[in-house]
Parts: structure tokens; sequence; C-alpha cells
């Protein structure tokens, strides 16, 4: 009931509400995001004597500062981190193993972002980035620590489109199955250069939705 009365009061809101998107210069704008999401699976070999269990967790918060320079154009910062936890468990005839696998990645992204006005609540804007990451793996096999890190630096253009409830409060969602991407990876073993069309079977990664702030002094 709770649930229905909020939908129904922030959709009351944006429909009584003067509302007019926010993309004037000197416009300040704060956003935040958090993704996750987790999996159990357990496997029982019909043809061996064992089982094998599987868990993961992935956390992604992520905050974006900026400021519109001109109309319709804003340059600004974005931090955050990815989290993966993953723990592997193996019983064969009595006989245990565990694998343990973290990651942790740190983020910065600088970027620039252009706007375009379809109507007073809604735009659609391209995010031109350069991302910027540190990344920190640890893995433990049967009580067996290991240690490795690595860096990456890339170019990322991803389209969006942005809804705004309030005229300082909107809702934006990236298309990242539009989206493109390339840069390079190195790690102690390894060194690649990768490029992305964000072609993906996970439906969480077509998109991402954003709580965004348009903060302008009257």
């Amino acid at each position: 009931m709770k649930k229905t009365l909020l939908i129904g009061l922030t959709a009351f809101i944006g429909f009584v509400m003067p509302v007019k998107a926010q993309l004037q210069k000197g416009t300040k704008y704060v956003a935040a995001t958090i993704n996750f999401n987790g999996s159990h699976l357990a496997i029982d070999n019909l043809s061996s004597p064992g089982d094998t269990k599987y868990n993961t967790f992935n956390l992604n918060p992520s905050f974006q500062f900026g400021k519109f320079v001109s109309e319709n154009k804003m340059i600004g910062i974005g931090i955050g981190t990815n989290l993966i936890f993953q723990k592997v468990k193996d019983t064969y005839s009595g006989q245990e193993s565990e694998y343990m696998n973290n990651s942790l990645r740190y983020n910065i992204s600088p970027y620039i972002r252009h706007y375009k006005s379809l109507s007073p609540k809604w735009a659609v804007f391209l995010n031109s980035s350069v991302v910027l990451s540190y990344i920190h793996f640890k893995s433990t096999y049967n009580g067996e620590p290991r240690k490795t890190d690595g860096y990456s630096a890339g170019l990322q253009l991803t389209p969006g489109i942005s809804y705004w409830i309030t005229p300082r409060f909107a809702l934006e969602t990236d298309l990242n199955f539009l989206s493109l991407a390339a840069g390079y990876q190195q790690y102690p073993t390894s060194k690649s250069l990768y490029f992305n069309s964000a072609v993906t079977t996970n439906l969480t990664s077509y998109f991402s939705v954003r709580a965004s702030w348009y903060l302008q002094k009257n």
C-alpha cells in the first residue's frame, strides 16, 4: 500500500507541477547510482560422488558531479567502484576444496555531456568520457592467497535519456546497449587492447537508472 501511494504521489507531482529541464549555463549537477546483484548455484554431479556450489555478489556504487559551461553543455567528473565477490566450493568423495576470488576496481571518469531538449520534461544526451581504472584482485585457493594489480584507460561514448520529475530532480538512464568503448588494459602477466560495442545478454547492462539533481541559483 505504501509503495502504491509513493508511486502515485510521484506521478501526481510530475503531472501537476510545471517542470522545465534545467540546462542553463551555471547549473550544477549531482547524480548517484547503486547497482547490485548476486547469484547462488548448486550442482549435484550425478556421474561422480561430489557436488559444486557457486556464490557471486556484485556491488557498483557511482557518483557524478558536473556544471553547465554553456546551454546544453556540461563538463564533470564521475567516480565509482566495482566490487565482485566469488566463492566456489567443491566436494568430492568427502574431500573439500574452496576457491575465493575478490576484485575491487576504482574508476574516475572526466566527461563532457551534450544535451538535446525534446520537451520541458524530456531530453536526450551524449556522454563522452575518459575512463581510468585501477584494479586489485585477490584470490585464495584452499587458504593460499594470491594478489594481482592492474590498470586500464579508455574512451567511452554513451547516449542517454533524462526525465524531469521536478525542476531540480530527474531520473536518467544510460542506453548502454548503444555505447562504444575502446581502451588499453595491463596486468603483470598480460597487456591488451579492447573495443566494446556493448552487445550483452544481461538485461541490467542495457540500462542503468540514475537519480540526478540539477541545482541552479534563483
